[in-house]
């Protein structure tokens, strides 16, 4: 199979190549297991969880902007909130456990964590090789589906979540843990459709509160009102956008989720003390087609 194939390409009219569950996971099953060997894989999203252990070669790992090494042993989770590339460090492939996990298995999973929480994402471990029996598990099920498979694969990425949870700088919870944990689902909304026009509303509607009370508890777990909070989400992954690639600020405005490039220049300036055009300020930003393609 052709890696495009293997990872779902979806439109070539995205502004950053997205990624979709719709070619690669069947209703009832809510996550797959491949076996790439990846040389090069250019900038992308996706809009699933992607968990990933590296079992050989070396690379360096882009996430959101900020390059990391990853080898043997290395293992990430990405949410649909994240972009990222894979820039080889060396002549070998990397060889890796690429898992596309459906976004409502996931947040039942994070749901059922309980405080305290693991930090935001994306998670990292470099030690995480001892979970490869389990993703061989989890690849089988997927492939030859038994009596209880589902059951099975909520069961084993219940595992990978919660090991990889434990390897991740916690965060502290403050305030009677129901609230918290309605809370903390509605940050989680917030941080996957950030891209999209949300409101208090919908997410006070997530964690079943009215808007009021809601915008309060909101400032309190997260130090910010809410549309601080989102207003800087957009505006991390606007500068990550602007660092990583070579969109025009016109497309990195709207892929944000701004509404108009004027609002999106005044916050720009306000938070990093420059314009958005001005890439020079910003070490790393690649010259145009420096991104790669997918590759076996």
């Amino acid at each position: 199979m052709r890696q495009n194939d293997l990872m779902g390409r979806v439109s070539m009219t995205d502004l950053v190549e997205r990624f979709s569950t719709e070619s690669l996971l069947l209703p009832d099953r809510g996550a797959r297991v491949m076996r790439p060997r990846l040389r090069t894989v250019g900038v992308h999203w996706h809009d699933y969880y992607e968990l990933c252990l590296v079992v050989s070669g070396e690379a360096d790992h882009v996430v959101n902007g900020v390059a990391r090494p990853i080898g043997r042993g290395s293992a990430f989770l990405l949410s649909p909130a994240d972009f990222h590339a894979i820039r080889p460090a060396g002549p070998e492939p990397l060889g890796c456990y690429n898992t596309v996990i459906d976004p409502a298995l996931m947040e039942r999973q994070l749901a059922g964590l309980g405080p305290p929480s693991a930090g935001d994402f994306p998670w990292h471990a470099d030690d995480f090789l001892a979970a490869e029996g389990d993703l061989r598990r989890l690849q089988a099920e997927f492939e030859e589906p038994r009596l209880g498979s589902a059951r099975l694969v909520e069961a084993l990425v219940g595992c990978l979540v919660v090991e990889l949870a434990r390897r991740q700088p916690v965060e502290a919870a403050a305030g009677r843990p129901a609230v918290v944990g309605e809370l903390r689902a509605a940050v989680r909304y917030v941080d996957r459709n950030f891209r999209e026009p949300i409101s208090l509303a919908d997410a006070a509607r997530r964690a079943h509160l009215s808007p009021n009370y809601f915008s309060e508890r909101f400032r309190e777990y997260t130090g910010s009102s809410f549309q601080h909070y989102l207003q800087e989400r957009r505006l991390r992954f606007a500068r990550s956008l602007l660092a990583s690639t070579s969109l025009s600020v016109t497309e990195v405005c709207h892929a944000a989720g701004f509404n108009t490039l004027s609002h999106f220049g005044r916050a720009y300036r306000r938070r990093y003390g420059t314009a958005p055009s001005d890439r020079s300020r910003r070490p790393g930003s690649p010259a145009s087609g420096d991104l790669g393609a997918v590759t076996m």
